[in-house]
């Protein structure tokens, strides 16, 4: 194998480890928190599977910068010009600013799911999406995805909760 292979193989690990991390995250504390109580089995699963999405982040952060790298020094600077790539960076970064916001409590649960969510799943759709867009239309896809993962996760809250 391969650096190129490699790297990318790490990359499509960490963004499968963060997407569906955090659809089990969101599962597991919409469990958790239907009778208003935590218990520590509940509490202790949550842990490891945000470690996991952590990892998940690490790997993409990581391989991320190396094939950036890798493909500078093969003389490619597309990487640097790619508008596609920047939208990819901008939902790393708000990942990493949401889950803090999360932590502190200063954005309520339901939009931080949806931000986690749909940051994880737009950067996930974009690292396969081969059709090339410009920064503002993506952008705006992304702003959609959130609103709809948001209302979908409010929708599936007042059904979940009738059950």
């Amino acid at each position: 194998m391969d650096l190129h292979t490699f790297l990318v193989l790490g990359h499509v690990i960490g963004t499968a480890m963060g997407l569906g991390g955090s659809i089990v995250a969101e599962a597991q504390i919409r469990k958790a928190i239907e009778d208003g109580n935590i218990e520590n089995d509940e509490r202790a699963l949550m842990h490891a599977n945000y470690f996991l999405i952590r990892v998940g982040l690490a790997l993409v952060i990581v391989s991320g910068l190396a094939l950036m790298w890798w493909f500078l020094l093969q003389g490619n600077d597309w990487v640097l010009k790619s508008q596609k790539l920047w939208v990819k960076d901008i939902m790393v970064v708000a990942i990493i600013i949401n889950a803090v916001a999360i932590s502190k409590r200063f954005v309520p649960l339901w939009l931080g799911s949806a931000i986690s969510l749909g940051s994880w799943l737009w950067a996930t759709i974009l690292g396969i999406w081969r059709t090339p867009y410009s920064f503002w239309p993506l952008m705006a896809g992304y702003v959609i995805l959130v609103a709809l993962v948001a209302v979908l996760l409010y929708f599936y809250g007042k059904f979940s909760s009738r059950a």
